[in-house]
């Protein structure tokens, strides 16, 4: 496909491109106190493709002299929305080199195509921006010709949760569980969540990855898994601002936070996945998260 600066053009990436995605990749950080680098070593391009049933990875390549300066991601799969299943395409992974970002206008060049692949195969879009990045949110949320229209369901939180912390059994028993299991009680209770995924094989994922918690009577009230995806999705701490540059010395296990990952190596972390809680209940959710951290102690949050 043609983009508007004939200059370039926009296709789809293949296995070979990987190299160069890798270096859209790791091309920036987002800046702040934190400053974190997210990267997909050692091959971009294999592991977007471990994310959905499918996906598309748009490129655009500069035809002087075959550099890819811009990308960007549709992963497809089928998810619950209001109890229904449907077909959603969460977009991610807009980037560009530095130096020709304002030479392409990306972001439209690149939905444009994505909308033209995937407007027959997905029935809703949706993406997630850090709330600190409201350049991007202001640029999205403006109506512009070419752009899809762009409108905030809401906001959510990530935890990091301390690991290896002796937590009371309030009457609780915590046992390694097995995935048959979690599948079972994920599906059962999964469509009450808007996005939540239809598709539960999480790649890399073993039985001794799973738990379970049981009440005094034996009855399973919480699953979930701690899925490690270091092999293929990295989190970089690329640098420390302000207090925490003083943080980054001082053992905050001590006060009750995980202690914080040093600089220029891929952080040591699991994801919990897959989690039911009966009823829903927050109190029992987070008291459930911090026994499963008290035995992840070959993660560091």
């Amino acid at each position: 496909m043609k983009c508007r600066n004939e200059k370039f053009a926009i296709n789809l990436a293949k296995p070979e491109d990987a190299g160069q995605l890798l270096r859209i990749y790791e091309c920036g950080d987002f800046k702040g106190n934190i400053s974190v680098l997210y990267t997909r070593r050692p091959d971009p391009f294999k592991s977007l493709l471990l994310e959905g049933e499918k996906v598309l990875i748009p490129i655009i390549t500069d035809k002087e002299n075959g550099i890819i300066v811009g990308m960007g991601v549709c992963i497809i799969r089928k998810a619950y929305i209001n109890g229904k299943i449907r077909n959603v395409g969460y977009l991610t992974g807009l980037k560009g080199l530095p130096e020709y970002r304002k030479r392409v206008p990306f972001i439209s060049e690149v939905y444009k195509y994505l909308h033209a692949l995937t407007k027959d195969d997905v029935d809703i879009y949706y993406t997630t921006i850090l709330k600190e990045n409201e350049s991007v949110q202001k640029m999205l949320e403006k109506k512009r010709k070419n752009m899809p229209e762009y409108r905030s369901i809401g906001e959510y939180t990530v935890y990091c949760f301390k690991t290896g912390t002796s937590l009371k059994e309030k009457g609780y028993t915590l046992e390694i569980g097995n995935i048959t299991e979690l599948e079972r009680r994920y599906n059962d209770g999964s469509g009450s969540f808007n996005f939540s995924p239809i598709n539960v094989n999480l790649h890399g994922l073993r039985d001794e990855d799973t738990y379970v918690l049981r009440n005094h009577t034996g009855e399973a009230v919480a699953s979930c898994a701690v899925w490690n995806q270091q092999s293929y999705k990295q989190y970089v701490i690329t640098q420390y601002r302000g207090i925490y540059r003083y943080l980054k010395r001082f053992p905050l296990k001590l006060t009750g936070y995980p202690n914080l990952p040093q600089e220029n190596i891929p952080a040591n972390y699991g994801s919990i996945a897959l989690l039911t809680v009966k009823g829903n209940d927050p109190l029992l959710a987070e008291y459930f998260i911090r026994r499963v951290a008290e035995k992840s102690e070959n993660y560091a949050f």
